[in-house]
Order: C-alpha cells, then sequence, then structure tokens
C-alpha cells in the first residue's frame, strides 16, 4: 500500500505546506512507501516519481521547512488529459499506478487540476478499478474555487501585495507633483487578489490605494479618466490597482498579446494592462504615469500567512487521510458563523469544482466603499501570523527535493 502525491498548476506560497500535510499524512495512516511525482501528472505518465526518506523527512524537520518555502518543489505541468477515455495517456498512467502499488494517488492544483482529478475518476468508473483512489486538494492564488470559503494561496498572495503596495505608496509621496502610479495584481477573471488592495488602507488615516478596477468591473476609459480626476482632488499622488484581467468596456486596450493562449487548458495569456492604462492616462491627463507589474513573485513571496500555511497543511493532511479509504473527493474548508474566526474542513466532488471559477459577489460590488469594506472583513483573518524564514549569510533560503527524498 503506497501513496502518490503531486503538484501541478501555478504555485503558491503555501502548496508545499499541503504537500508536507500529506507526506505525514502517508506516514502516519502507514503507507509503505510515499511516492511524489515531478511536474504533476506528466511526472506520473513518464514516471518522473521519486520516494520520500521518512527518516529524513522527520530528522531534517522537512516538515516544517517544507511549510516556508514557497512555489511548487515537485515542479509542476499545465498538462490537460483527453477528453477520449480511452486514449493511451489513460492506459499508461494507470500502467504506473499499478507498477508503483500506489492506493491513494493526491493531486494539489486548481480548477484544471480538478479536471484532472474528475477524468481519472470517470476512468476509474468506466473500467471497475478498485484498487486505487484519486483525489484533489486545492491551491490558487486567485481565490476563485468553487465549493469553499477560500482557496489555501489566497491568503499569502495576499499579504505580499499589500506589504508592496504600501511599500510602492512610500515612493509615490516623494515628490510635490501630480503622479500615478498603477500597479498589475495577478488575476484572469476574478478579482479577489486585486480587491484585498484596499487592505492596505487599513487603519490608516490617508489610503495608500486610490482606485481599484476588476475585471468584474464594467468601466470605460472615460469613466476611469473620470474618477482619476475626482481623486486628483483629494491627493497628489495615487496608487491605481488593477487586475491583469480588467478590460474596458470598449475593448480599446486589447493588444495581441491578450489574444494568445498558453498549452493545455487554452487560457489567454494576459499581461501588461497597467502599463496601456498608464499610456492612455498620461497622454489624456498629462501627468506623470508608471506602471508596475508584481508579476510571478505575487505567488512566490516567502512572506507567507501563517494561517494560510497551517490551513494548506490541514488540507494536505485530510486528502491522504479521507483518499485511502474512498475516491474522487476534495478537501474543503468553509468559515464558521460567528465573530471569532474559525473553519471547518468536508469533502466535496472534484466535478463541483473542476473549470468553474468562484467570482466575487455582486453585491460586494454595489460601491467602493462596500467592496472596501466586505473585503477587509473577509479577508483580514487570513492574513494573520508570520512563518520565520531561513537565511544563509544573509541569504534567503529553502529546502530543497533532495533534502527528503532518495
Amino acid at each position: 500500500m503506497n501513496c502518490l502525491i503531486g503538484q501541478s498548476g501555478g504555485p503558491t506560497a503555501v502548496i508545499n505546506s499541503s504537500l508536507a500535510g500529506a507526506i505525514q499524512a502517508g506516514i502516519d495512516f502507514g503507507f509503505e512507501n510515499v511516492y511524489v511525482s515531478l511536474n504533476g501528472i506528466e511526472g506520473l505518465l513518464h514516471e518522473n516519481i521519486k520516494c520520500v526518506d521518512k527518516d529524513l523527512f522527520e530528522d531534517e524537520k522537512a516538515k516544517e521547512r517544507l511549510k516556508k518555502r514557497p512555489s511548487s518543489i515537485l515542479g509542476s505541468c499545465r498538462f490537460k488529459l483527453s477528453d477520449d477515455l480511452e486514449n493511451d495517456q489513460y492506459k499508461k498512467i494507470f500502467e504506473n499506478l499499478k507498477k508503483y502499488e500506489i492506493s491513494t494517488f493526491v493531486y494539489i492544483g486548481g480548477n484544471d487540476s480538478m479536471d484532472t482529478v474528475m477524468k481519472l475518476n470517470s476512468y476509474i468508473e468506466k473500467n471497475n478499478i478498485d484498487w486505487v483512489n484519486v483525489v484533489g486538494c486545492p491551491k490558487t492564488i486567485d481565490n476563485d474555487l468553487c465549493e469553499m470559503d477560500h482557496s489555501p494561496g489566497f491568503a499569502s498572495a495576499a499579504k505580499f501585495v499589500n506589504s508592496a503596495l504600501r511599500q510602492v505608496r512610500l515612493d509615490c509621496d516623494i515628490y510635490p507633483i501630480k503622479s500615478i502610479t498603477f500597479v498589475e495584481i495577478m488575476g484572469r477573471n476574478a478579482g479577489w487578489l486585486t480587491s484585498t488592495s484596499y487592505l492596505a488602507n487599513y487603519k490608516r488615516k490617508k489610503d495608500i490605494v486610490n482606485l481599484v478596477y476588476l475585471p468584474e468591473d464594467s468601466k470605460s476609459l472615460d469613466d476611469i479618466e473620470k474618477e482619476i480626476k475626482e481623486k486628483f482632488k483629494e491627493d497628489n499622488n495615487l496608487v491605481i490597482a488593477v487586475s491583469e484581467g480588467f478590460m474596458d468596456k470598449e475593448g480599446k486596450l486589447e493588444n495581441e498579446n491578450q489574444k494568445s493562449f498558453d498549452k493545455g487548458f487554452n487560457h489567454p495569456i494576459i499581461a501588461g494592462i497597467g502599463q496601456k492604462i498608464s499610456d492612455y492616462i498620461h497622454d489624456k491627463l498629462e501627468v506623470k504615469t508608471r506602471s508596475v507589474e508584481l508579476n510571478i513573485i505575487q505567488r512566490t513571496s516567502f512572506l507567507i500567512s501563517k494561517t494560510d500555511s497551517d490551513e494548506a497543511y490541514e488540507l494536505g493532511y485530510l486528502a491522504i487521510k479521507e483518499g485511502k479509504n474512498q475516491t474522487n473527493i476534495v478537501p474543503i474548508l468553509k468559515r464558521d458563523d460567528g465573530e471569532e474566526y474559525k473553519v471547518k474542513y468536508s469533502t466535496t466532488n472534484p466535478s463541483n469544482i473542476a473549470n468553474k471559477e468562484k467570482k466575487i459577489p455582486a453585491d460586494w460590488l454595489e460601491s467602493r466603499e462596500i467592496l472596501k469594506e466586505k473585503i477587509t472583513e473577509y479577508t483580514l483573518p487570513l492574513i494573520k501570523g508570520e512563518i520565520s524564514q531561513e537565511f544563509t549569510e544573509g541569504i534567503f533560503d529553502y529546502i530543497k527535493l533532495e533534502d527528503f527524498t532518495k
């Protein structure tokens, strides 16, 4: 009885916390071997698999070190399994699962990864396979996974974004001239992460962030120009957060880069909207503008929320705990009612998450003040606590895969 764990999709700061939880559960529940697949489902297809050294994992305190390490230590992929269950991909995958005597396979990922979990379970059902369980484990900085209050990785990304915005503001305020800094933040179709920019204003007499534009927004360039002019009545130096997936409602800022697609799940490759708006406003208002794109550092920062890390760990642990007895599930978390922040854990079917997106509730978007109030109340408990990081001679250091595998 062995278990296998893989990671796929975009990385987060706490995806390895889920890995740590899954490995620990694999040890606690008596799996003979705990294997890890490199580069997700592609690693399983090509037998790029390593075995966890249980002694190293415990002696080298790998569990705690993994919870400190951002990004996917196992590597990742965006490989989309065929819709045709007769495709040879499936035969090869299950041959390799059989070869390594895998009885539980945990796949850590987001919407697309749950599509993989769903398809593998469809193959299991179609072929009456009873010797392996395939379960998911959630993650994404976009916070767009359905069925759960929030997604592991979102809080740490929000923590980084708001720390960065406060640093941006420190720079913006040094000159006595009109200026605008547009900060582009990740979020293709859902503006959760960008909306948390309002947290930067928390308990500040002066706004750190003046305006926020989300994919859910319907704004023309004229609307944006008018709003900026109004904000200039309050402050000479503006900071404006823009989701990478925002687009003016006429589509005037669309460019070729936004029409291209990545391989696998065919998502549009979007970037550069911050610079586009910056150039437009510079020409229209004749003020100093610049664009800052936070880019991939949003999901790989070592500024990790302890709450986020602990919850990701619990979901990874639960994936193995529940997955040893049943297939076709994904562990999830929901927020308890009440003033004190608490969550409860349960499971759902991957079909409830795969290829779906949770958007910001429409009633939160009725006004900027409502959004500011709602997103602050929602996100503040999630970013609590810090993870103490490792440094070697002043340089950020982190665990490596060879530190706990053989």
